[in-house]
């Protein structure tokens, strides 16, 4: 009986050992690839891009949903002046550019969320190999993303690292 409760005893305690041991191994350590992105000079340089564009697209509709406003305006004031089939027609006409201009907005604004993905998809594919060369020089098993994490110690935090090697490979 005493027996069985040592061998008992001394595997758990084997268990233990190793499990501690193994886990004293393993080098886990995480990023925050939103800060790589904003921060790195590559990542800016496509960020300010696809903003510039952005807002190219906004200024645009915005000159074309002015004029189209204006016409509006213009057909209420023309409603007494006009007869009835006249304005419905201008209004039916009025209606018709109003559908096309959404459309396009539409068109253009799911255009740039797809190229805005492609853009970073590309810039993630870049760094990729990077993040990989370092895990590899620094013996790490695990690498997190931070959105991912609920808490951890700063120290694990190789987020500054990753930025400096992007800037400095990536032009």
């Amino acid at each position: 009986m005493i027996l069985k409760f040592f061998k008992l005893f001394f595997f758990c305690l084997f268990i233990i050992y190793n499990t501690c041991a193994l886990s004293n191994e393993q080098k886990i350590v995480y990023l925050n690839l939103d800060f790589i992105v904003e921060n790195s000079i590559p990542g800016r340089q496509i960020l300010q891009m696809l903003e510039n564009k952005k807002k190219q697209n906004i200024e645009r509709f915005k000159i074309t949903e002015s004029e189209l406003r204006s016409k509006e305006q213009d057909l209420l004031k023309k409603k007494n002046i006009l007869s009835k089939e006249e304005f419905d027609t201008k209004v039916f006409a009025l209606t018709q550019e109003m559908n096309i201009y959404n459309q396009e907005r539409k068109k253009t604004f799911q255009e740039f969320e797809k190229n805005k993905k492609k853009e970073l998809n590309n810039f993630l594919g870049k760094i990729t190999p990077l993040i990989e060369n370092f895990v590899k020089e620094n013996s790490i098993n695990i690498v997190l993303n931070e959105k991912n994490l609920f808490i951890a110690s700063k120290k694990f935090d190789i987020t500054d690292q990753i930025v400096q090697i992007v800037n400095q490979n990536i032009k």
